[in-house]
């Protein structure tokens, strides 16, 4: 072939291309409306651009995922698409969606007259799918499965799938040939070659487990880390927080990597079971993922801290855990001098290997506290930066998991670690810092406050994911600290215990109350006793179980009263016994804008046991009050409405059954062990 004739053929191909491109691109601005339901509103989805978790309810109808429950809105999406995902990556897609549209036409045209000659129907079937930002969008596939096959169903809740597939259909499933036609959906703007696959609209739980990474921020692909990663086999944890490792590693380099690890990988079917997601780590043909985790407390066993319950769960389920801590009450004759030195003492306990950097002394005083969290501060972070803080095959941990900031700087030792092997912090955090403080006499407008707060600021901002035991944490730290929205997630602390819902009392005609917990200066016992004063002629009774730095003033207080009763600092395994004898309980604190933003860990306690809650507290644990309609409550200090609410409590025997059974029902829907332990580790 002479030249002449090369660049004419090459010419009439290039003019025809360009024709096609642009006939294209015309039709598919043309069915872009269409696609996403622009012209049918009453199918567009309410939560596009929210932020979202996933509530059980067993009210509900069961979803997609298998559960029962719903989507709630906990704010709004700030996503901001990098110049890479709103250019770069949408030209590569258009180039290679259209390409794959003119080089696989003659495949795609022998797909579906295979598919029409086995099962007479349509070729093609679409689906609502959740797109970018959670908008919905009319998803195309080849159909693989029979006319009858329920629509809208995954395809591992249906009973006996392998009935419903076609003999094409089975071919082209396992080596993704089904997904053919989503090219015309890349190239229409929907999806893009890589990206987390588009969960149906009505997989909620998969939905609220990708918000968490931010995996519903971008458009979902045709292929991603996912998918090279297990496909089918994947629990929706497991895959949910594949696809936040795409995002967050999102470029040209590594969409390179998962375009080519797709193309191996489609060439047998290994990862595809029928029956679907989580299957084969159901059969056992799938050993689960285990990490190495370096956890970072101020304080371990022997006080009986939940960071302990966590640690050992982990073990339990297969990790492997190290703890880099302090001892707060060093036995008799050991002297320890390891201050800023790296020194440490190691002990092994149910699994857990523990590495005890400093000792915990009780300092009074601003200054000498301040010294001492200095000193915490240097132990911990000599040892996690040197030799000796490693996993037991010599490598660096996989990941950091932080256990608050108390004391506040012992965070800086995850930190350091951080900068060393470059693996992420997750944070668990119960309350905050520097507001923390208050609860130690400490006032905002003090030195040693200012201090913390510059300290806290710099610490939240390097952690990579943050829990919060409270919902009102959320607003404080974006606002106080410019955190992130993204990076915080909502889990409630669990019951400190093993508790069992406590029948209702019998009526003698005495009806009690009590408040557990520390006595401080926040948590207004005063509030109980002066309560208790109005009271005195009543039929009620006040059990104060606990001790603290105010009991001797709060003891001189109600030294007149014989309606108060004080029992002292008991152990957890004692409080079963102590709630029984208690018709509600107490929960009270201090007025104050910021410390009212915590959700005490006693409220779980006492919904663990089925008790109703009388309340004299504002934010987050009055809400949750209300919410649960397990109680009431009135606000701070406000004496005379306790009065009042103690009063109606009594006076109704029909709201006190409904209400002890309302705080059980809530706890098990929001704060069950189980709960909280697979979201813990889920996420790390």
């Amino acid at each position: 072939m002479d030249k002449k004739k090369a660049k004419k053929i090459l010419g009439v191909s290039c003019v025809a291309l360009g024709t096609a491109f642009i006939g294209l691109n015309m039709v598919a601005k043309k069915k872009k409306a269409d696609s996403i339901y622009e012209n049918e509103p009453e199918e567009k989805n309410e939560l596009e651009g929210k932020r979202v978790i996933f509530v059980e309810d067993e009210s509900y109808k069961e979803n997609a995922d298998g559960v029962r429950g719903y989507l709630k809105e906990i704010g709004e999406s700030n996503y901001k698409a990098s110049f890479y995902d709103k250019y770069v990556k949408r030209s590569i897609d258009v180039v290679l969606s259209f390409g794959g549209l003119v080089v696989l036409s003659p495949v795609m045209a022998t797909i579906a007259l295979a598919i029409k000659m086995e099962d007479p129907g349509p070729v093609l079937f679409t689906q609502k799918r959740m797109g970018q930002n959670k908008q919905y969008f009319k998803l195309h596939k080849f159909r693989s499965m029979k006319m009858n096959t329920p629509h809208d169903v995954p395809t591992h809740q249906l009973e006996n799938p392998d009935q419903y597939i076609t003999k094409v259909g089975k071919f082209i499933r396992a080596h993704s040939l089904d997904e053919l036609p989503q090219i015309w959906d890349i190239f229409i703007g929907n999806m893009s070659v890589i990206g987390p696959r588009p969960g149906l609209w009505n997989q909620d739980l998969l939905t609220a487990e990708r918000d968490k990474y931010n995996a519903n921020d971008i458009k979902p692909g045709l292929t991603g880390w996912a998918q090279i990663n297990g496909r089918d086999e994947l629990e929706i944890p497991v895959k949910a927080k594949l696809d936040g490792e795409y995002v967050k590693n999102e470029s040209l380099l590594f969409d390179a990597k998962c375009f080519f690890g797709t193309v191996s990988k489609v060439g047998h079917d290994d990862s595809v079971v029928e029956g679907g997601t989580g299957e084969m780590e159901k059969a056992g043909t799938k050993e689960t993922l285990k990490k190495k985790i370096l956890v970072i407390c101020q304080y371990y066993k022997p006080e009986p801290f939940r960071i302990s319950d966590i640690c050992e769960e982990m073990v339990r389920r297969g990790h492997e855990v190290h703890v880099v801590t302090g001892y707060p009450n060093y036995p008799e004759g050991i002297l320890y001098d390891g201050y800023g030195k790296g020194k440490h003492i190691d002990e092994v306990i149910n699994g857990v290997k523990v590495h005890r950097c400093y000792t915990v002394p009780r300092e009074k005083g601003n200054v000498k506290r301040l010294l001492n969290y200095y000193s915490y501060a240097l132990s911990s972070i000599a040892y996690v930066t040197s030799k000796d803080c490693v996993a037991s095959d010599g490598k660096p941990f996989d990941v950091v998991f932080c256990n608050q900031l108390s004391p506040v700087m012992m965070a800086d030792a995850a930190i350091a670690y951080k900068k060393k092997y470059n693996v992420p912090i997750v944070m668990y955090c119960l309350d905050l810092w520097p507001e923390s403080l208050i609860a130690g006499g400490i006032k905002r407008d003090s030195y040693i406050y200012k201090v913390f707060q510059l300290i806290s600021k710099r610490i939240y901002r390097q952690m990579d994911k943050i829990f919060i035991t409270s919902r009102m944490f959320s607003n404080y730290l974006n606002s106080e600290f410019d955190i992130d929205l993204n990076k915080m997630e909502y889990l409630p602390q669990y019951a400190e215990g093993l508790f069992e819902k406590i029948p209702v009392r019998e009526e003698d005609g005495i009806f009690n109350f009590m408040f557990a917990g520390n006595i401080g200066s926040i948590q207004s016992v005063d509030t109980i006793i002066k309560a208790a004063e109005e009271l005195k002629d009543e039929p009620v009774r006040f059990h104060i179980v606990g001790s603290g730095i105010e009991l001797e003033r709060i003891q001189e207080m109600s030294k007149d009263l014989n309606n108060v009763i004080f029992y002292g600092r008991r152990p957890v395994e004692d409080m079963p016994i102590l709630y029984e004898k208690a018709d509600a309980m107490l929960v009270t604190l201090a007025s104050d804008p910021v410390l009212s933003l915590t959700l005490p860990g006693k409220v779980q306690s006492y919904m663990a046991v089925g008790k109703p809650i009388i309340g004299a507290i504002d934010g987050e644990t009055m809400a949750i009050i209300k919410e649960a309609k397990c109680g009431f409550c009135g606000e701070a200090e406000d004496v005379r409405k306790l009065v009042k609410n103690i009063k109606m409590f009594i006076s109704n025997e029909t709201d006190r059954v409904e209400m002890a059974n309302n705080s059980f029902d809530y706890y098990k829907k929001n704060f069950d062990r189980n709960k909280f332990m697979n979201a813990i580790l889920n996420s790390l």
